[in-house]
């Protein structure tokens, strides 16, 4: 491989395991996926829309489409990263978090690749994608001191309980963290807030439970830690675009078919 590769690509709901000679960065669009690190420190994590992973060459990664996605993946030759002065950015496996700046700038490269034109090592969308990742991730970064946190821990810690769930400051401290430095190693390493995470674990049990169960709407609510069938109801809609109820027959109406 002697020029980079940028694209769009869709990562099937199946493990899987590579490792390659080249770096290689993946950045969210839309969906998430599963990805597992494993160089210096293993590392677990998801990438969402607001968040990405960086890859070097030579380390093993294991990946899983968590449902229908579109990750943002640039393959970098070492000899690219080289000549455009971005190597230090590839030093280390990490997920680092997307400011407003690269927030932008994914929906531009989105733009440029849907458009199919070909792209070269002096191409300014590489350019400018390369410029804009290396002050992210660049060892000496904030992000890449997110190498501690488990966030399948956290993930059992929560669903444990979903209705009185742990504070963000508890599950910091059993962390090892600062309340500050937990957030941002969440979000680098998930794409989303802990309180954005809790709330999709509620509703997705919510779900599970609209599906296993004809227990009371009301009930589901408490059990998942909303305070009333109204709550529930309201971010059920936001997220599934149906109500509870209106998700239950159609999941059952399916069934009978």
């Amino acid at each position: 491989m002697s020029t980079p590769i940028l694209e769009l690509r869709e990562y099937r709901p199946t493990d899987s395991t590579d490792t390659h000679d080249f770096h290689q960065v993946v950045i969210g669009l839309s969906g998430r996926m599963s990805l597992s690190l494993d160089g210096q420190a293993t590392q677990h994590g998801r990438v969402g829309a607001r968040n990405g992973a960086v890859i070097p060459a030579g380390v093993r990664h294991g990946y899983r489409g968590d449902g229908p996605n579109r990750q943002i993946v640039l393959d970098v030759p070492a000899a690219i990263a080289h000549a455009t002065g971005t190597s230090r950015a590839f030093a280390r496996e990490a997920f680092f978090a997307l400011d407003a700046g690269l927030l932008a700038l994914v929906h531009r490269v989105s733009a440029s690749v849907d458009s199919g034109r070909p792209l070269d090592a002096d191409d300014p969308v590489v350019r400018e994608w390369l410029a804009a990742l290396a002050p992210r991730l660049a060892p000496a970064r904030h992000a890449s001191r997110t190498v501690r946190l488990d966030v399948s821990q956290v993930d059992a810690r929560l669903q444990s309980d979903l209705a009185t769930p742990l504070d963000t400051a508890t599950l910091a401290r059993e962390a090892g963290m600062s309340v500050r430095h937990f957030h941002d190693c969440f979000v680098a390493m998930t794409g989303e807030t802990p309180h954005r995470h809790l709330m999709r674990l509620r509703l997705a049990r919510a779900a599970s439970l609209l599906l296993g169960e004809d227990a009371p709407l009301a009930d589901i609510a408490l059990d998942v830690g909303f305070n009333d069938q109204s709550a529930l109801t309201h971010a059920f809609r936001q997220h599934y675009g149906l109500t509870p109820a209106a998700w239950r027959r159609a999941r059952s109406a399916r069934s009978a078919n």
